[in-house]
């Protein structure tokens, strides 16, 4: 079985991280692999890549070692190559959900990053507030300081400064408590135009790095948190148990009946944001089920060799 305890929430660990409340800023954490071209998480942790009726292919992409354009020496940064497609609810996007609506509600903020395009391009930028889950909550706030953000062929740092309405009044969800969410979009039909501030549609490639969003009215320097750290605040929405060696255990052991189960807890290093779901590249070589703890189900001699890899994963936002 998985033992996950019940962890600080949301709100508690953006105002604990430091002064970026992004977290994957600097696209160091790629767990899911480095490419995809389906729409949701697939690629750069904690980071949405979206997509429907245009295509599109997201991308990890490496900085020349040494470059001087982009400070601080970063090895990584994302890129989405968008193809669009006409149609008013087509689009492409980038989008990340702090955790907790809480997060710098009623705050003045300030969103720094660097881009560029494959030409001169605009992208727009949006926040939207989602106020959770369960109950009765709040419907969403959008289109939060949309606007167009006007891109060239050389990487450049952008500055935004707005104001995150408070949520005073509003009623949180009793499930979960919401979202603050920033929007990086590349391309968006007409029914996109007030979030997107008319970005209209678009064919490009689009690359970002160094994401930082953080309390206050100017921006500082992009705040580097060590690979290690960045990557525990990862786990706590989705975790890869990753082996290396073919005939790599998680564990082995004999069932002889249904009734008769072996199992073993599965460590995780961190707690993570709620109940996590467990699943596998193959089924298999590994069976789970999921109760209110999760347990591994009746299983022969189970392993887990070498192209396979455990995902442990909270779907919360």
């Amino acid at each position: 079985m998985l033992r996950v305890n019940a962890g600080e929430s949301g709100y508690q660990l953006a105002s604990s991280m430091g002064k970026n409340v992004i977290i994957n800023g600097g696209f160091d954490i790629w767990q899911r692999g480095t490419s995809q071209t389906s729409g949701w998480y697939g690629s750069d942790d904690r980071w949405i890549n979206l997509n429907s009726g245009s295509t599109k292919t997201h991308s990890q992409q490496p900085f020349v070692v040494g470059q001087t354009e982009v400070a601080g020496n970063p090895k990584y940064y994302s890129r989405t190559n968008v193809v669009s497609v006409a149609g008013s609810t087509n689009y492409v996007a980038k989008e990340q959900r702090i955790e907790s609506v809480r997060t710098l509600a009623g705050a003045t903020v300030t969103l720094s990053f660097y881009a560029k395009a494959d030409a001169a391009k605009n992208i727009a930028l949006e926040f939207i507030q989602r106020f959770g889950t369960g109950g009765t909550p709040s419907s969403n706030v959008a289109a939060i300081g949309a606007q167009l953000v006007a891109l060239t062929t050389a990487w450049k740092r952008y500055t935004v400064t707005l104001t995150i309405p408070s949520i005073a009044g509003k009623t949180l969800g009793t499930t979960t408590d919401g979202t603050l969410s920033v929007f990086f979009w590349f391309d968006a039909g007409a029914n996109y135009n007030i979030r997107s501030s008319s970005l209209g549609q678009q064919s490009g490639t689009f690359d970002i790095a160094q994401v930082q969003l953080e309390k206050g009215a100017v921006a500082t320097d992009f705040e580097y948190r060590s690979e290690t750290l960045e990557r525990l605040l990862c786990y706590r929405y989705y975790y890869r148990r990753q082996f290396d060696v073919v005939g790599s255990y998680v564990f082995n052991a004999q069932a002889y009946s249904v009734s008769n189960v072996c199992g073993k807890i599965l460590d995780l290093p961190v707690p993570m944001r709620t109940t996590p779901a467990v699943g596998s590249v193959n089924p298999a070589y590994f069976a789970p089920k999921s109760s209110s703890r999760v347990t591994l189900a009746a299983f022969t001699a189970v392993n887990l060799v070498a192209a396979n890899n455990v995902s442990i994963y909270t779907y919360e936002m």
